[in-house]
This record gives structure tokens, sequence and C-alpha cells, in this order.
């Protein structure tokens, strides 16, 4: 992977919106020389496209800001021997120099070893990447790898097993008899056949009479009494007594995956913010603050492309859905498969399933508003892209770790405004079915001078109490006293301790 310039640019800058590094970018300010990182390195040679290590640049208080390297030389030849010296197999390196503001900068981007390579391993433990960080790989994801392997060679269709134990009156009648009018009218060389044929032919059925795993997931009344992992689990995050997150409405959704796509797009929408918009017309409704378009391509991939081997499904590992104050996360068990992370997010038609009886299956169903489960045609991923470009929003990430895929859209950014944000991060309990949510009650009303100093942390990012009166005209004593609500909500973080001078002040990263 080479970089440019503005690839540079644009990725300090990304990371400067984050307020940190990233599951593909790692940064390091390497003022004392050659920082240690191995494992860094490991996780990154683990990784489905590899990542890249920036060094050069201050990630301190998510600032990012060129320092620039004293050595640049000697910094590569560093890195590069723990690459070679310290990483089994040892992956390709490649470097990169720039110069920012007269500093230098060095690239580096880790290539991801071959597949038949992997893992590598630092100090006899193997690491990948999660969220900005290293972690040592669990079983379970040491096998998936050896199960991604054989897919290479030989491919498993878990999927297609038989689901033991259940039997055709375990699925919906209602849905079955919805899916065989669909193939009745989209396959010609069926439309004459018996339902018992069809059946057995689309692989929802197995030649003695058995659901098929697929079969039972898309069509069975409660599939995850045999499967529990097929559960899928949402709950809005918020923070809790010393900071620690917390959840609140949380919810198990279970059954077949066009009743759960429903039940999970219903929990969406009453647990997101709304907006006020003005339409062609130039009358104004409310509508959620992120795309539902978007949040029901991505819930309904995860639905159907997640993975349903044995160290995934039979491992307890489930879909996860988390609202915070800053993003929904969709998280999903295993990787791609057949289609790499660049293809799905480029304009190009990028189609591969990861259960490909299941996804035929899901083509062909459709939920209580006639709406298709999957569409099929491929462009699902662009179409997100689009809609949150289309709202202002920024671009969503998309993270492939090769035992876990991951989509986080992210909420509209607190920005300076006359007004308190409409969706904080704390969000009501959820609502009556129906009704329009609204935001947390407040304990006490923002005081007259909280907008000033939110807008101040909004331009300058961590900032002491002194820096705080100065750049919003206030005295400091009116800044503490703006601050109170919005440290009590958790909507902005104290680093350091009350009453010392070098103590700042932060907007929450959610």
């Amino acid at each position: 992977m080479k970089w440019s310039s503005d690839d540079l640019a644009r990725t300090l800058t990304a990371l400067r919106v984050r307020r940190g590094d990233t599951t593909s970018v790692e940064v390091k300010r390497a003022a004392g020389g050659v920082p240690s990182m191995p494992e860094t390195v490991c996780a990154f040679a683990n990784m489905p496209d590899g990542g890249t290590i920036i060094l050069g640049v201050d990630e301190a208080q998510g600032a990012f800001e060129v320092t620039g390297l004293a050595d640049v030389a000697a910094v590569e030849a560093g890195i590069a021997a723990q690459a070679r010296e310290a990483v089994t197999p040892s992956p390709q390196i490649v470097p990169q120099e720039f110069t920012v503001d007269g500093r230098q900068v060095l690239v580096i981007h880790v290539v991801p070893l071959r597949l038949a390579d992997k893992p590598a391993t630092c100090r006899g433990q193997a690491y990948l990447r999660q969220s900005d960080g290293d972690y040592v790989m669990h079983p379970h994801e040491l096998r998936m790898l050896d199960v991604t392997r054989l897919h290479a060679d030989e491919r498993v269709d878990y999927d297609l097993k038989p689901a033991v134990g259940a039997g055709v009156e375990d699925l919906v009648p209602e849905l079955v008899q919805g899916y065989l009018r669909a193939v009745r009218e989209r396959d010609r060389r069926l439309r004459d056949r018996s339902d018992a044929e069809i059946l057995r032919r689309t692989s929802v059925l197995t030649a003695s009479g058995e659901p098929t795993l697929a079969g039972l997931y898309a069509l069975g009344d409660y599939p995850q009494g045999l499967f529990p992992a097929l559960t899928v689990t949402a709950a809005v995050q918020v923070r809790g007594g010393e900071g620690q997150p917390r959840n609140r409405n949380l919810e198990d959704f279970t059954g077949p995956v066009p009743l759960m796509l429903e039940e999970l797009m219903d929990w969406v929408r009453q647990n997101l913010g709304t907006e006020q918009v003005y339409r062609a017309d130039g009358h104004m409704e409310r509508q959620a603050e992120l795309p539902l378009t978007a949040i029901r391509e991505l819930l309904a991939n995860a639905l159907v492309h997640r993975d349903l081997g044995p160290d995934t499904l039979g491992a307890g590992k489930s879909i996860q859905v988390r609202l915070d104050g800053r993003k929904l996360l969709i998280q999903s068990p295993g990787g791609l498969r057949g289609v790499s992370l660049a293809q799905l997010e480029s304009d190009d038609h990028a189609q591969a399933a990861v259960n490909q009886r299941l996804y035929q299956i899901a083509k062909k169903l459709t939920t209580s508003d006639g709406a298709s489960v999957i569409e099929g045609e491929g462009g699902g991923i662009r179409e997100v892209f689009q809609a949150t470009e289309s709202r202002g929003l920024d671009r969503p990430v998309l993270i492939d770790t090769g035992v876990q895929f991951s989509a986080l859209v992210w909420r509209p950014r607190v920005e300076a405004a006359p007004h308190r944000p409409e969706a904080p991060v704390e969000v009501a309990e959820r609502p009556a079915a129906g009704s329009t949510p609204t935001a947390v009650p407040h304990s006490s009303s923002p005081t007259r001078h909280e907008a000033e100093v939110l807008s101040a942390l909004v331009r300058r990012g961590a900032s002491s109490l002194q820096d705080l009166a100065s750049a919003s005209r206030l005295t400091e004593r009116q800044v503490r006293y703006a601050l109170r609500l919005p440290l009590e909500e958790g909507l902005v973080e104290m680093l350091g301790g009350q009453g010392r001078r070098d103590t700042r002040y932060r907007l929450a990263d959610g």
C-alpha cells in the first residue's frame, strides 16, 4: 500500500476527529528513538489488510500534532529489526518518508501475511487489532483461522448442515408460504414444482426432510432453541459511576431473520434521537438522526453474513448492537469471505456470500412492510456511504479482523450551538411503541454560559479552566459553574483533580 501526502493529511484529520488510533492505524511520537512495538507489527500482519504505523506524530489529548523525527533512518531500521527478529513469520514492511511543515514523518505499512502463513506470533502469542490496541488472539479465533485456510481450498458450507433435532413443524407457516410464492415468481424452473421439492432444492430442507441450519435460521419459529448464539443483543451504553460504561434498554432478539431485522429496526428507531428537517415542499418534519436505510442494510448484512461455524455459533458468539453518545456499533462474528474490505468499500460491484444458501433464501424474504431482507445486488454498502454523506455525517467505518466484522455509524457531532445537543449520551428509557424518542430530562436546566464553554471545548480540545475562561470570555467561576451539568451527565470529562491548576477538561469520547 503506497501512501501520498494527501493520504497522510486525510488520515491525520480523521484521527483528530476520532481522537484516537484506529484498528488499521497506530501513531507514535517516537521522540526518544525507536518505540517498542513488535506486538503491533504482529497484529497488523494478522489483519486481512495489514496496517499502518505513523511515526513522528504526537497523539496526546487527541491532537495528533506533527512533531517530527530526529533520525528517520534509525527509526526505520529499528522497526524493521523488530519485524524481522521478534515476529514469526516476519511480515514485509513498506516504509515511506514525508515532510510535513518542515518535520520528518515516517509511515510504515505492514503487509499482511498470506493466509497459509498466519498467524504471526510475537513471543509465542498471536495478536490482532481491536479498536486502537493489540490483543492476544483467543483460542476460538485461532481455530477460525484454521477454518478460513480450509475454506481457501475446500469450502465448508455450515449453513447447509442439518439442524439436528428440528423438523418441518418448527418452521413458521406464513414465512414458508411467502417464500414459496417468491420462489415460484422468480424462478421459472421451479414454478411448477411441489412445495416439498422447492424446499428441498433450495436447501431449506435436507433430502431426509430436516431443516438445514439456513432454513431454520431464516424461517424457523425459534432457531435460538437449538442455537442460542443466533440471538442478537442490543443495548444503549451510557457512562456509569467512575466513568465506566453501563447498559440501558438491553434487549435480546430471537426468532427468524425477517422478524429479528424488523424488531431490531424498531429498537433503533426508539433509541435514536430525532432532528427537524425541511422537506422539498417547505414543510418541516422530524427524522431519525441517522439514515435508517443505512442501518437496515448493515443489520441485514450482519444477520445473513455472520459466521455459522462451530467456532462462533458453537462458542456462543452472537451479533451485538451498541448505541452510545458517538456511534452505533454493529458487530458480527466472522470476517469477510471472497471479497476484500477495499473491494466492499469501492464503487465496483462487490458481492460475496459467506452463507450461500442462507443468502439465496433471504433474497426471497420480506419483512411485514414488504421490504426485502436482502436485495442481493451487491451495492448495499455503497448506498450506506451515500446515505450518511447526504446527511452530512462522518463516513461509516468498516472493520474486518478476519474473525469479526464491525460497522460503526457516527452520530451527528456536537457542534457549537445556542442550544443543547438533541441526542446526548444518556437516552431516555425506552418509550412506548410508536412514540417519539426524546432526550433524557435534565436534573436541572443548562446554565446560560454552557453553550459558550462547550463551543470552546469543540474548538480547542482538552483545555484548562483558565484557557476556557479566556476562550469564552467568562470568569473561571462562570466556567466552573457551566461545566457542572455536562460533567455530571458525562458529556465532559475532567483530566486531573478538583482544584488543581493543571486539571484539564475535554468532551467525552463516548
